[in-house]
């Protein structure tokens, strides 16, 4: 590969981001083939030496994972607030994965992490339609008139949400289980759907995006992805 932008170069490690790459680019810090490098420059990471204050630079083998977020957990590799956050569970030989998209703070289930920032780019971006599925409960227990306007759209931020799949699999006094499947992403998106015909959402997880499943893992577990699994994401 050739043309490759120093500091996506230097993100590709891991350990450092694409916005401190930059620092370090301002500040004289990355050389390349023993040269200053400047912001802007291009490398071929099969050719040049790129080092950081004299340490070579060597980008990290892509990374595909599941993970099973468990419930109360945040989305973030830090928090400010000190509540737990996904970097808690990811093993450090995956050091420098990044969460694609998020889940609530108290949803649990499927979350997929990388390195791959253009793959994440593909799944997070709210042009492509990448099937995601959830278990819902709701209360007061749905009628089939409340179920019907999540399937078709309900106004929010000043658009109709795109048509889901909403498929009632359980039903108790006072609840109601769903089964949900979006295709876009807005925040909050399924809790403010309930909301606009009179549900509260109770218990969110998600179940699957894509092709991948969060089957055969518990609360806090992360596996690889397999190999049809990440070659199905990147034909999304």
């Amino acid at each position: 590969m050739s043309g490759m932008r120093i500091n996506r170069f230097i993100a590709s490690t891991g350990e450092i981001s694409r916005r401190k790459a930059d620092e370090l680019l301002r500040e004289g810090r990355v050389r390349i083939n023993g040269r200053p490098a400047e912001l802007g420059d291009s490398i071929d990471p099969g050719a040049d030496r790129v080092t950081v204050d004299g340490k070579p630079v060597s980008p990290q083998r892509p990374a595909y994972l599941a993970m099973y977020k468990p419930r109360n957990v945040v989305t973030t590799l830090h928090d400010p607030q000190g509540r737990p956050c996904v970097r808690d569970h990811i093993p450090p030989k995956y050091a420098g994965v990044f969460p694609i998209g998020r889940l609530d703070f108290d949803a649990e289930g499927l979350l997929l992490l990388t390195n791959d920032g253009a793959l994440a780019q593909v799944l997070h971006h709210p042009s492509f339609s990448v099937p995601k599925v959830y278990v819902v409960k709701v209360s007061p227990r749905a009628e089939e008139a409340q179920l019907r306007k999540m399937r078709e759209g309900v106004l929010l931020d000043g658009a109709v949400t795109r048509p889901a799949q909403v498929e009632e699999t359980g039903a108790r006094s006072g609840e109601t289980t769903l089964k949900i499947t979006l295709r876009q992403g807005l925040k909050n998106q399924i809790k403010r759907m309930a909301q606009a015909v009179g549900l509260q959402v109770t218990a969110i997880k998600r179940i699957s995006v894509g092709p991948v499943t969060v089957e055969g893992l518990r609360p806090g577990e992360v596996r690889e992805l397999k190999p049809r699994e990440i070659q199905m994401l990147h034909k999304t």
